[in-house]
């Protein structure tokens, strides 16, 4: 027994160090959150990618009921605005914004997300060998009946070439985002068969053809357009043959513009959200 202790001692503090040191690589991984009135922000890191880029994802959480917007936040809302100025060895970054959704606000429509998200980054270093500091300051609006601004501040330090971290709720909003895809047929995929400008109505407004695959759903729609442009609700019908028609309003455009616009088609739904970029041909207003 006298001996046995000093093993079990010895057995206990090699534990507790391992564990400290699994508790310390799990802190390294994301960044102390940085709290404000009913919402919290904070970064989280995921490995490296095989080409070199640094993972990264900006967690939001609010209060029950809170929600932010997405990159363009539909009739009401405020996008929110990265600032990365204060980082260090990125050449390049990339957001790569998950799938929203439509909500109901008192004067409209808004699109966004509930509760909570995580917005994957893609980050480039310039030099790969080398760590980087990623620092972000984001100015956003959590809002229930009424909208607060907010303000996060974050950063993350990142050592190169480290592929064996692993981050299940950065991967899990990964897997949320839309997959690009071109105009046209594909296997197993939703997909954008046609879009055109839609005569069956007297407003002004776009008609698109989806395909869905076996089992497939299309949940909405949302549109996007350079400068002033603004798109209303997406009505979906589904017809005989397995496609779907979606007629989506032209709420807003700038004065004076046309030919070949470039819009994107952010497509919410099942197996997987998907995205088209494309130029479509839109005569000018009447005056």
């Amino acid at each position: 027994m006298i001996r046995i202790l000093p093993l079990l001692a010895l057995a206990l503090l090699a534990f507790g160090t391992v564990a400290q040191a699994q508790d310390a690589t799990t802190e390294a991984a994301t960044s102390p959150w940085s709290t404000g009135e009913h919402a919290r922000l904070r970064l989280i890191a995921g490995p490296t990618t095989p080409t070199g880029k640094q993972r990264v994802g900006v967690e939001i959480v609010m209060s029950p009921g809170f929600k932010t917007y997405w990159r363009t936040p539909g009739e009401f809302g405020v996008p929110p605005a990265f600032d990365w100025s204060g980082s260090t060895n990125i050449g390049g970054l990339d957001v790569r914004w998950p799938v929203p959704e439509r909500f109901q606000d008192s004067a409209g429509y808004s699109i966004g997300y509930v509760g909570e998200v995580v917005i994957p980054i893609s980050v480039q270093p310039v030099d790969p060998s080398r760590p980087v500091m990623v620092v972000l300051k984001l100015d956003y609006a959590v809002c229930e009946k009424i909208c607060i601004p907010a303000r996060g501040e974050a950063s993350l330090w990142l050592e190169p070439g480290v592929t064996t971290v692993t981050s299940p709720r950065l991967e899990s909003y990964e897997a949320r985002v839309p997959v690009p895809v071109k105009p046209g047929p594909h296997n197993g995929k939703l997909a954008l068969l046609d879009v055109g400008l839609d005569d069956t109505v007297v407003d002004p407004g776009l008609k698109l053809v989806l395909q869905t695959p076996p089992g497939g759903k299309v949940e909405d729609i949302f549109v996007e357009g350079p400068g002033m442009w603004s798109f209303g609700k997406t009505h979906l019908t589904p017809e005989a043959d397995g496609t779907v028609t979606a007629r989506i309003r032209i709420n807003d455009r700038p004065k004076g513009v046309a030919g070949p616009i470039p819009l994107i088609f952010t497509v919410r739904g099942s197996p997987k959200p998907v995205e088209t970029r494309l130029d479509l041909d839109i005569p000018a207003a009447k005056p």
